[in-house]
């Protein structure tokens, strides 16, 4: 199975306007960003489609990851590498079945008794939220910690991604204190940045050249 990036940008055009989804992907990869997650609740085949396109497009061209959130069908379309599915959305099992053969799929879980009844299929990794305080998502529960958190990487067989608040200070903080973590979502600190492509760098520089 493909080795999942240790750094996801998720694009967003909620939290902000100056820049567009394809815009945001740019930047991300131009700066060399591993995998890039598409997250537009709203999506219309009429407004987004065409632009998705371009986005899959150019994450061919550099060998970016590119993830497509909730979307399955549409992630099966433009062939992405894969689909990022929460606790409300479409049921792993069935997106297996209407995913192409080799489409990853990450699931987000809220809860270990959530991970134990997925553990068995078969995950390209687990979104673990929210770590710190967040305005992007209200799932109705308080942010983890860095000791919440750490439950759940001890305890998940694969990669674990971290999202929720965080900032480059916040993943350093995070990938110190559990070294066993894979790697972090960051969303509102890339697309709200005065300048986005230097909350990539500083993301980036956290890793271990490889």
């Amino acid at each position: 199975m493909l080795r999942i990036g240790r750094i996801h940008i998720l694009t967003d055009t909620h939290l902000q306007t100056r820049y567009s989804h394809y815009e945001l992907a740019q930047m991300a990869i131009a700066e060399g960003i591993p995998t890039l997650q598409y997250r537009e609740k709203a999506f219309t085949p009429e407004k987004h489609l065409e632009e998705l396109k371009k986005i899959a497009a150019l994450a061919r061209q550099y060998h970016t990851q590119l993830i497509i959130n909730d979307l399955v069908e549409v992630a099966a379309e433009i062939g992405a590498t894969g689909v990022h599915l929460g606790e409300s959305d479409m049921p792993i099992e069935e997106a297996l079945h209407r995913l192409p053969a080799f489409t990853l799929i990450g699931a987000t879980v809220h809860s270990l008794e959530r991970y134990q009844a997925i553990r068995h299929l078969p995950i390209a990794y687990v979104g673990v939220g929210p770590v710190f305080e967040t305005q992007t998502k209200d799932v109705g529960r308080p942010p983890l910690g860095i000791e919440g958190l750490r439950q759940f990487v001890e305890a998940i067989t694969q990669p674990v991604i971290a999202i929720g608040g965080i900032t480059p200070p916040r993943a350093a903080e995070l990938f110190r204190a559990i070294p066993k973590l894979h790697g972090v979502a960051v969303l509102s600190a890339f697309c709200t940045a005065d300048d986005p492509r230097t909350i990539a760098r500083e993301l980036l520089a956290l890793l271990p050249q490889e």
